[in-house]
């Protein structure tokens, strides 16, 4: 079996069925990362214009909404940027960067 000669296409064919499946499953985690990052940029920009509202002229149940909104949007910020792993440091050849500092 081992000395059985396939055409080009069969083996290729054979080839992007296997390596596809490795392919799918790093594209999940790339996609997963991808959405958790633009989960915290709609908090980031929620926070923002939240913050920029309790500087104008608010009635005192429109500053207690937006302040309950804020405070909602940071406890979500914290508890999705909690779920994501940190990302390792970077290095200059090899060399953490945190060996280069005097």
């Amino acid at each position: 079996m081992a000395n059985t000669k396939l055409p080009k296409h069969v083996v290729n064919r054979l080839e992007g069925r296997w390596w596809s499946r490795f392919e799918q499953a790093r594209q999940r985690g790339s996609e997963l990362f991808d959405h958790q990052l633009e989960q915290l940029r709609a908090h980031r920009n929620n926070i923002r214009r939240y913050r920029r509202l309790l500087q104008t002229q608010l009635s005192d149940l429109e500053r207690q909404f937006i302040e309950r909104r804020l405070h909602e949007e940071v406890a979500a910020m914290r508890g999705l940027s909690a779920t994501i792993p940190p990302l390792p440091a970077p290095s200059l050849d090899g060399v953490p960067c945190e060996e280069l500092q005097p």
